[in-house]
């Protein structure tokens, strides 16, 4: 119960991230910042809307790729014994 409390125990110092993490992160936004600084608002809904249509679908076609594809072909096959006498 102990530990649980000191979950949700409010922190004394703040959370330090590792400098390559926010190096990497500065960079991204940067990089983002140059990609979409001509773009109207409803340019950039749409691509949203795009990319999440796309991941989307990436998503589902590999659980049904795993799920249904696949399923046939990962039967099991007739155990074999071993011979260990020489």
């Amino acid at each position: 119960m102990k530990f649980m409390k000191s979950l949700f125990k409010r922190r004394t110092e703040p959370f330090v991230y590792h400098r390559y993490y926010l190096l990497v992160q500065k960079r991204w936004a940067e990089k983002m910042q140059r990609a979409t600084a001509g773009l109207s608002k409803t340019k950039l809904i749409l691509g949203l809307l795009f990319f999440t249509v796309l991941a989307s679908g990436y998503l589902i076609y590999n659980l049904y790729r795993t799920f249904y594809k696949e399923a046939g072909a990962g039967a099991a096959s007739k155990i074999k014994t071993i011979n260990l006498k020489n």
